[in-house]
């Protein structure tokens, strides 16, 4: 009888056949995906048109209402840069926590890895997400007649870590989502407070104030205002600072990876919650 294997050796092993089982189920995954994307928009009139109408709503109404009072945040194409990318990340709290209640019975009743369902979840947004910034390139090409720059290839940089994030954030409200019911009523407050504390509404200029204090600081400590100056380099032509990618990158990390081992550990004990 062998020795067992070391720790490291043991959960390398682990991981090693948790990723070649998601693999092997990617098909599983793509059509769950489409599914839940096609039935969620089978019943209204725009079907995938919500998902950009939503988020550009919002743009237009901060557009009115501080457009005004931040002269920086008069640019429609500058705020839908910021709403569009935020509504992705906000969506992925949202949807993390449905993913497992919406699907209890899909839980009890079959064997898979449970990751499948925050990831479904989050490819659904992902497709609605690209056809967001298709419509912001159209926009800006119309309002401000420019075509995208070079600096669009920052998108293929920009999109898979955000969506690394995303699943950190995904799998971290999935796995509180089943033994505290009452997360989905917090989350909406969660995503508002970090929505105005993110630069999407405001200029960053607006954070020195007239006694001297300095608080850009603490708003550079949000990773959506590092996610977001990368995406206005790629999209709305701002310059770009490698330090912001290297900042996101190293959330994209930590929230990713974190969340998604969190969620794996408790997996096998989901069923017996629900």
């Amino acid at each position: 009888m062998g020795l067992p294997a070391p720790a490291p050796v043991y959960y390398s092993r682990r991981v090693r056949d948790y990723i070649k089982e998601l693999w092997r189920r990617r098909e599983f995954i793509w059509f769950l995906a489409m599914g839940n994307f096609k039935a969620r928009n089978a019943s209204t009139a725009l079907g995938l048109f919500w998902w950009v109408l939503n988020p550009l709503l919002l743009s237009l109404v901060y557009w009115l209402v501080f457009g005004f009072i931040f002269p920086s945040s008069r640019d429609i194409i500058y705020l839908m840069s910021g709403m569009f990318v935020f509504h992705f990340t906000a969506q992925s709290l949202t949807g993390g926590a449905n993913a497992v209640l919406q699907n209890s019975k899909l839980l009890t009743n079959l064997k898979f890895p449970r990751l499948i369902l925050p990831l479904a979840n989050l490819i659904e947004s992902l497709v609605g997400f690209t056809v967001s910034l298709g419509v912001l390139l159209v926009v800006q090409a119309i309002l401000r007649r420019e075509i995208p720059s070079v600096s669009v290839i920052l998108l293929l940089v920009a999109v898979p870590l955000q969506f690394l994030f995303n699943l950190g954030l995904s799998s971290i409200t999935a796995r509180l989502a089943v033994p505290f019911r009452d997360i989905n009523n917090f989350i909406p407050y969660l995503n508002r407070i970090w929505l105005y504390t993110s630069p999407i509404i405001w200029p960053l200029s607006m954070l020195t104030t007239q006694r001297g204090q300095n608080f850009a600081p603490y708003a550079e400590a949000n990773p959506m205002f590092a996610l977001i100056s990368v995406y206005r380099a790629a999209l709305i032509g701002d310059p770009f600072d490698p330090g912001m990618l290297t900042e996101f990158a190293l959330w994209a990390s930590v929230v990713g990876f974190a969340g998604i081992g969190l969620f794996v550990r408790y997996e096998g004990k989901i069923a017996r919650h629900l």
